[in-house]
């Protein structure tokens, strides 16, 4: 060992603390950090599956050489990789130049402290492994790419511990993290049962014709695309050029305004999206509980058509294999356009969106099960094995038939735990409470007045007895033949509809004259009621934006909560299937509203149907326009848009 001088006292620049350090999650960021860290403490370095991926560039390449290293790793694909700087000393640093080997390093420090170092490349016998254990304990995250640990040798203490996918992400991955993440959404869903899973590797044998091809060119999808012509024969036995070409391509995503990315909302041939998630196909209209996949680009289903995504095969064999237990999969894959990936924040937020209740399933997509007492699933080797059909199309993404056996896979395990059973009991218990469930979004008080608020739509319900009730919440400011339109048009669906009437006073009209207008221009339909809204439905408590929409254009929002407060606490104590609303092609608020309701609603049994717009001279009848005629007394126009009953309530009010 080469002696130095210790460095026990070199102290950090005056901002920079070890807190600093754990809390940085960007890979360039954390490199130039380790510049610094590394004169005081001893950085330890291991390479799992691979230095290099298809991120890692030169001149990131030359960042990390920045850390007192000297071995440029930039085009090292697939070679296992250690290193140790002790105090600012490079100590050890090898790069294997044949894939099939594994690198195993034993050093100990001057401190006595023993540094176990194991690294193997995906080509290894026994591969995909960034093994770092000082004193016989593995800190590493072991997950591809480069693995970190920073080592306070004097204080005996791992300062930390990360790391970062050259293939695929430049964010870190810190196993504390990941659990501190599912143990908070746990907590926070009881009931909800949560599995990590991960998915088959590239194999290291019984490799087909194709699988060489990959292997020897290290083949990742930005040189799919690139060559998509070339390597089109890769997945040409299920797509022609054009609809490769979709499928492959990247969809536009936002962050939504509680940090949850969200996709725009995309029509496709191969490729839809609604609600901010890919479609997935073969979905029962009525289900009792909800499986919900989240992970990255895989999950997402990157080089296949809905039709083949991993929870649209899920949800075929579902369906086909227990029928009864009415499970409905949600595809919650990212996919991004910049293969930075998504940072913890997000991962956080998006995962805490999901509108997971008692008795559905949330699969986790991890590469590291230990240390965690949650179901998992184990399918790395899954594609290891002979089989006539490929599995895939670049060293990480799949095929449709490979996104099949990750299905076929998922089922096998969550059967075989008895998770499906489990969940279907939730599910069953949580509806025989459905119409007595308190929300946990309000405190005491609010949930004191959501209680007295259901005691009178029961007691409605209980007075009126009535068969397939429909439901329409307005704010009718004022009352438009475009509103009738949409009423006629929802009692040819139900037998009954119940009009709730928005109860806040912040519209134009208040509240009694809406109540008024409406009332009067409905007196001919014998099987309407018109209930008002109160506090939990379409109001200032759940949904605020609503009051505020000229100002909200531009912006993405969470219309959520009142969308599950009413399939949740509302719809159940009026016996409620259906909910009705009117297209917007206008207003963006409103849109985000009904997309929101025509992805939640069916999870709770509640049909979702979407009126067109009655129009007049090529536009939809709106109240605003209405508003505008009568301040601008323009009544011959106004005879064309609205009832008589509202006509002659504009004529005495703007004429008086």
């Amino acid at each position: 060992m080469k002696s130095h001088i210790s460095k026990r006292n070199f102290s950090l620049p005056s901002g920079l603390t070890e807190e600093t350090l754990r809390n940085e999650r960007n890979f360039l960021n954390y490199v130039r950090m380790l510049r610094i860290f590394a004169k005081k403490y001893c950085v330890i370095i291991a390479a799992n599956n691979t230095p290099c991926g298809s991120i890692y560039t030169q001149a990131i390449s030359k960042e990390v050489m920045g850390i007192g290293l000297n071995i440029d790793l930039y085009n090292k694909f697939q070679c296992p990789y250690a290193a140790i700087i002790d105090e600012g000393v490079l100590l050890y640093e090898m790069l294997e130049p044949n894939t099939k080997n594994v690198l195993e390093i034993n050093k100990n420090l001057d401190t006595n402290d023993e540094i176990n170092i194991i690294s193997a490349g995906y080509n290894a016998l026994d591969a995909n492994k960034g093994i770092i254990k000082i004193n016989g304990t593995n800190y590493s995250p072991n997950s591809r790419g480069l693995n970190f640990v920073v080592y306070d040798k004097f204080a005996k203490t791992v300062i930390d511990a990360v790391a970062f996918d050259t293939y695929s992400t430049l964010f870190a991955n810190r196993k504390t993290d990941n659990y501190k993440l599912l143990d908070n959404f746990i907590k926070t869903h009881p009931g909800v049962t949560v599995v990590e899973y991960n998915i088959p590797r590239f194999p290291t044998s019984n490799l087909t014709e194709n699988e060489k091809f990959i292997n020897n060119n290290n083949l990742f999808l930005g040189a799919v695309i690139k060559n998509l012509k070339k390597h089109l024969f890769a997945i040409n036995r299920y797509y022609d050029d054009e609809t490769a070409a979709e499928v492959l391509a990247t969809p536009k995503s936002y962050l939504d305004n509680t940090g949850a990315r969200r996709f725009e909302d995309n029509q496709g041939k191969n490729v839809n999206i609604i609600g901010g998630h890919r479609v997935t196909c073969h979905q029962p209209t009525h289900n009792d509980s909800n499986l919900y996949i989240y992970g990255g680009c895989c999950t997402f289903g990157v080089g296949a058509s809905d039709e083949h995504t991993i929870a649209s095969h899920l949800q075929k064999i579902v369906n086909e294999s227990v029928p009864e237990y009415k499970i409905k999969v949600h595809n919650y894959g990212y996919f991004l356009e910049d293969l930075e990936g998504m940072t913890f924040e997000q991962t956080a937020a998006t995962l805490n969106a999901l509108p997971a209740k008692p008795g559905d399933i949330v699969l986790f997509n991890s590469s590291d099960f230990s240390g965690h007492q949650i179901p998992n699933i184990d399918i790395s080797k899954a594609a290891c094995e002979p089989r006539n059909y490929e599995v895939f199309f670049d060293t990480v993404h799949y095929t449709p038939d490979g996104y099949k056996l990750i299905a076929e896979k998922l089922y096998e395990g969550l059967a075989e735990q008895g998770i499906l059973d489990k969940a279907h009991e939730l599910a069953a218990e949580r509806g025989n409470e459905r119409s007595t469930a308190s929300v946990s979004d309000f405190d005491q008080n609010t949930n004191e007045q959501l209680a007295q608020y259901k005691k009178f739509l029961t007691d409605f319900y209980n007075s009126s007895l009535k068969q397939t009730i429909g439901a329409v919440v307005m704010n009718c400011n004022p009352f438009t033949l475009g509103h009738r339109y949409l009423i006629d048009k929802a009692l040819e669906q139900c037998s009954f509809l119940i009009l709730f009437l928005v109860e806040e006073d912040k519209s134009e009209f208040s509240f009694d004259e809406r109540l008024k207008l409406v009332d009067e221009g409905t007196k001919d339909i014998p099987n309407l009621a018109i209930i008002p809204s109160g506090k939990f439905v379409l109001s200032s408590l759940t949904f605020s934006e609503y009051f505020n929409k000229a100002e909200m254009q531009d912006r993405v929002i969470d219309t959520s909560l009142d969308v599950n407060v009413f399939a949740r606490e509302i719809a159940p104590c009026l016996n409620i299937t259906k909910r009705f609303a009117g297209e917007e092609p206008l207003d963006n608020v409103t849109k985000q509203y009904n997309e929101t309701m025509r992805r939640v609603l069916p999870e709770y049994g509640i049909e979702f149907v979407e009126i067109p717009r009655v129009e007049l001279d090529s536009k939809p009848i709106s109240a605003s326009r209405v508003r505008e005629l009568a301040k601008s007394k323009n009544f011959s126009e106004l005879r064309k848009l609205v009832p008589q009953t509202t006509l002659d309530y504009l004529a005495h009010k703007y004429n008086s």
